[in-house]
Order: C-alpha cells, then structure tokens, then sequence
C-alpha cells in the first residue's frame, strides 16, 4: 500500500472510530491489514573498469529506476547512455528522469546522498571496480550518518581481475596488497613476496611498478616477475612485465595495478636466541638472555615491524629484534657513549644492517623515530613520561614492553599504564643461576624484573 493510500485509510478509521462505527468483526479485519511502507536504498553497484561492456545489466537496471545516479565525473556519460534506452517494459523509469551528479568530496557526497534518502528516494552509487575490493563501500559503512541506512550491493569486475586475465594468472593463490592511500613499507612488501607466489597491488603515485621493482632489487629478489597495468580496457591501455631489473626503469600513470610473482616462494623462519657469550659485552649492564626471551616472547615480533629498542645498552635487545624482523627496522636509543660503541660492535658482529643506531637523550631522539609497531623499554633516563606520550600520539595503539628492576621505575611506570591502558600486564621474573662452591653447587639469584606489557 503506498504511504498516500495508507494516510487516507488511516483518516477513515479513525472518523469511523469518532462516530462509534467499529465493531468487533471490523476490528479482527483490519488487525490483519499488513501495511507495507516502503524504504528508500542506496545501492553500491561496482562498474569494473567504466567500459560499457563490463557494466552488469542488473546495475543498468538500478540506475534506470532511481531517482539519482552518482558516480565519477570521467564514466557520467557512458552511464547517462546506457539509462537512455528504456524500450523494455520492466526498464520504464519510475519518475520522470534520473538525475545525474558527479562525486565529489565523500563528506559533502555522503550529505547529499543521505538528503536524497530522507525525501523517500533511490540512489545508486557507482564505483569503479568492485565495491567490496579496497573500494568506497568500506567507507560509506563507517561512517556514522550511514548507521539507518538501507543498502545493498552489486558487484563488479575489479582492476586486479582485469590483470590477472591480461597475463593469464589466477587469483586463489595470490595476496592483495593495496599501497593506494595506505603507507606500506620497503620490508612488508618483500616479505609479502618472499612467501607467497603472486602478490597483486593497487598502486599509487609514489608507489607504483617501478617502486616496487627497486624493492625487488634491494632485498635481492631479482628472480620474481614484475607485471602491471594502466587503463586496461581502454584503447590506451598500458601492459608490461618482466623482471625488477627491467620494470625498475618504465613509468605508469598514478593509477594502475601490478602483480609479483615469486617461483620460490618461502616462509620465513627467525632464528633462535642468542646467549649472554655470544656478545661484546665490557663493563656496560646487559639485559640477560633469560629476560631478553621473555620480553621478545611479550612483545611477539613480526618479520616486517618497526621497533624502537630505548635505552638500549650493549644493544643485545636490539640485536635480538633485528634478526627476528629481517623485513622490519630496529632503532636503537642510548645516551652512554660507551654503550653506543658496543652496540656498533654488536652491530657489526651480527651483520644487523636493519639496525639503526642513535646517540642522545630518549625524549629528545624518540620523537625523530619513525612510527613504530613494537617498543621495548629498558631504560628511561627519567624521561619515562615524555616516551609514552610521543608514542600516544601516533594514531594507532603500540605494543609497549617496559622492564623494570628499581621500586621508584616500577612505581612510576605502573602509575602511567594506568592513564594509557588500564588492562596492562605486568609479570615479575626471578633468575637464579647454579655456582659451584667445593662439591656443592648454590643458586645466585639476580635482581627480580617487572615487565610491563601494554597497548598505547
């Protein structure tokens, strides 16, 4: 029943009720009226590429029946053509004629589709590619004016499956990696590669065929294949291949795709633990073996994350995480001089060329240190507060590990988790190591350590 209709029969029953006109088998009729109130929907209809030829009937369907169709400014004509032709019965427009618009802010879009919505009308929203594939779907559904809205979906052919049919490759053993508005490092590329047999991307401007080619290059993985492609479909479609070597040196325009294949790909497997023997030591204090597994156990390292080791020592920390994340960074703080030596000899001793050294107050030099994933603290210089406030400042939550020997740093720092996560862990490890005095052997016990572990 259409809401006019509905109105009006509302208005009857309720003269009728007024004038005492009801009675009970009038009452038991209406109570299984079911009144049908339609809602107005947004559809997300995928377009693939913007060709007309890969544009499903089911969207041109959509558009031919809504009230307005938005899209990008560049596909607008292909799809005012394709809701020219309404000679089929079951395609007349509902109302007198879709109305057109082209995208613009999502913000500002978002506004104007809810305002349509409201006024009891259908539109859809077409987007290129798949809706569901790194698209604007995600986004819509975010955020919060969409919270009542009506919605459905109409797939369509991606830009990565386009690629993958260009060079003949399937898609179910392959990773997809969008770097097109998200900030991927050199080490979680090539570990991506490293183990898996095809790698697709949606690139960006920075970050297109020949970036990842030189990625390639430096990490040695110069037996891979290199594929990409621009404007596929379209009369000046772009398609090339081969290896880093060669793709290192060819421009694409900012919007393109590319995809790696790796004829060896492997997992990869860190290395076990190193001892207390195994290091340059001197006089300078250690954070022994014992303890160091414990906090790596804590702070579970990927291949490829970036780690701030503060207050760094003899550097055995540091050396541990940089060959626990041979895709990843490690970046060492130590204000001693004579510590900054030895991390250097460890350094070189290791050959942990992922590990970057820094001399100086933590405060000071954290706050130059790029966005990292993991953080150890072993020492803070009494600058504990000003460390974890750099670190809330980045957008996403860290992984903070913090050991603790002095009653005055565990009191401070359990103080501070308190305000950044409530919920921290904390545990207390006591090492005791056997000596032999005569024919009997005692224990020498070291100092308890508190270990902090929290998201800030």
């Amino acid at each position: 029943m259409e809401a006019r209709a509905f109105f009006k029969y509302t208005l009857e029953i309720i003269a009728e009720i007024k004038n005492g006109g009801e009675n009970q088998k009038e009452n038991n009729r209406r109570s299984k009226i079911t009144v049908e109130v339609r809602m107005s929907k947004l559809t997300v209809a995928g377009i693939g590429p913007g060709e007309a030829d890969y544009i499903l009937p089911a969207v041109i369907e959509k558009m031919k029946k809504a009230h307005t169709v938005i899209a990008a400014k560049r596909v607008l004509p292909v799809l005012e053509e394709l809701c020219q032709d309404v000679s089929d019965s079951a395609s007349v427009l509902q109302h007198d004629s879709t109305s057109f618009f082209a995208m613009g802010k999502i913000k500002d879009t978002l506004e104007q589709i809810g305002k349509i919505l409201s006024e009891g009308h259908d539109v859809v929203m077409a987007v290129s590619g798949d809706p569901l594939m790194y698209s604007l779907y995600r986004t819509i559904c975010n955020d919060p004016i969409s919270e009542n809205w009506d919605m459905d979906i109409i797939p369509g052919v991606g830009s990565l499956q386009m690629l993958g049919a260009a060079f003949g490759e399937t898609m179910e053993d392959a990773l997809i990696v969008s770097v097109h508005g998200r900030a991927k490092t050199a080490g979680s590329i090539a570990l991506a590669v490293t183990e898996h047999p095809k790698v697709f991307f949606l690139c960006s401007k920075e970050q297109g065929p020949a970036w990842l080619s030189r990625i390639m290059l430096d990490y040695q993985l110069d037996n891979v294949t290199v594929c990409a492609g621009a404007n596929l479909s379209y009369e000046d479609e772009i398609l090339a291949s081969g290896t880093p070597a060669d793709m290192v040196k060819k421009e694409f325009p900012s919007l393109c795709v590319a995809m790696i294949k790796n004829p060896s790909p492997r997992q990869i497997v860190r290395p076990c633990f190193l001892s207390d023997e195994d290091f340059e030591r001197d006089k300078t204090p250690m954070t022994k073996e014992e303890i160091r597994i414990l906090i790596l156990h804590k702070m579970k390292l990927h291949p490829d994350d970036v780690v701030w080791d503060v207050g760094a020592g003899t550097g055995s920390v540091s050396i541990e995480c940089a060959r626990q994340v041979p895709f990843g960074t490690v970046h060492s703080v130590e204000r001693s001089e004579t510590a900054v030596k030895l991390i250097y000899k460890n350094k070189e001793k290791f050959s942990a060329d992922n590990l970057t050294v820094y001399e100086g107050d933590a405060a000071e030099t954290v706050a130059k240190l790029p966005e990292p994933d993991k953080v150890f603290i072993g020492g803070s210089g009494k600058e504990m507060s000003q460390i974890l406030e750099t670190i809330a400042a980045f957008p996403k939550k860290i992984k903070v590990v913090i050991s603790a020997v002095t009653i005055e740093t565990i009191a401070e720092t359990n103080e501070l988790l308190e305000k950044y996560d409530p919920d921290f862990d904390v545990i207390q490890a006591t090492v005791g190591r056997g000596r032999k005095i005569g024919s009997y052997h005692i224990m020498d016990t070291n100092n308890p350590v508190m270990i902090f572990t929290a998201y800030i």
